[in-house]
């Protein structure tokens, strides 16, 4: 009987990394400031900058393309403001809605020098949505008090939403990966209502508007260093019986 050990090489495809992207609302995607009103007061609702945080995983499909997924936490940041022709005081709520998003996109790279990558990606993102929220405050003049609040609920728990990104790497062999870029994240339809409601001396006045959900992110990314010493390790197979 003789065994015959075969040895092979592996090497490391998939990369692990951090990412903070902070959220910029914008008109242009139809997602800055709104006013709405029902003929006694008037409310503007503005999104201000929120961020996503959270881990990525890479995995790489030859030097030219990679799949990407990972988990973020999601805070989106709102201000609403009241205007009230009673009083001179325009009172505010500001509130956060969370949410976590797990990402699934497809890479296309070009090497732009050295150690210099471009990128562009596009997929889709399931989006998580685990609670509802709601704040209030009030203001007073003489005898007036306004109570103001809002409710905001969500369309669903679960959603989802296109994705498309551009960046660029600095890829270096003793301190890891580093990435700046921009990405665009639209929900396929609204992520929330917002219900807000002015009581004068405890008379209700409530109007409702649509949180869209749509940003702009500035991405910031670190990828882990890789030891050199783990890109090949040794592979045996199970011993052939050969005779």
């Amino acid at each position: 009987m003789l065994i015959s050990p075969s040895v092979a090489t592996a090497q490391s495809l998939t990369k692990f990394g951090i990412q903070l992207k902070p959220m910029i609302a914008s008109k242009f995607l139809d997602a800055g400031s709104e006013n709405v009103t029902n003929g006694e007061y008037e409310v503007s609702v503005t999104p201000l900058l929120g961020y996503n945080f959270g881990m990525v995983v890479r995995r790489d499909f030859g030097k030219m393309w990679s799949l990407e997924t990972g988990i973020s936490t999601v805070q989106r940041n709102y201000r609403i403001k009241y205007f009230h022709p009673a009083f001179e005081e325009h009172p505010e709520l500001t509130f956060r809605f969370i949410g976590y998003e797990i990402p699934i996109q497809g890479l296309v790279y070009v090497r732009l020098g050295k150690q210099l990558w471009m990128n562009a990606s596009g997929g889709a993102s399931l989006d998580l949505y685990p609670s509802e929220v709601e704040s209030y405050t009030d203001i007073r003049k003489d005898t007036l008090v306004l109570d103001i609040s809002q409710m905001t609920y969500r369309t669903n728990w679960l959603q989802f939403a296109v994705l498309a990104n551009v960046g660029f790497e600095y890829r270096t062999k003793e301190s890891g990966g580093f990435y700046l870029g921009a990405s665009f994240h639209r929900p396929f339809k609204e992520i929330g209502t917002t219900i807000t409601n002015a009581q004068l001396n405890g008379n209700p006045s409530p109007l409702a508007f649509q949180l869209n959900g749509t940003y702009l992110t500035v991405d910031l990314r670190y990828f882990f260093h890789e030891n050199p010493n783990r890109k090949k390790v040794p592979m045996r197979n199970a011993p052939e019986k050969l005779g």
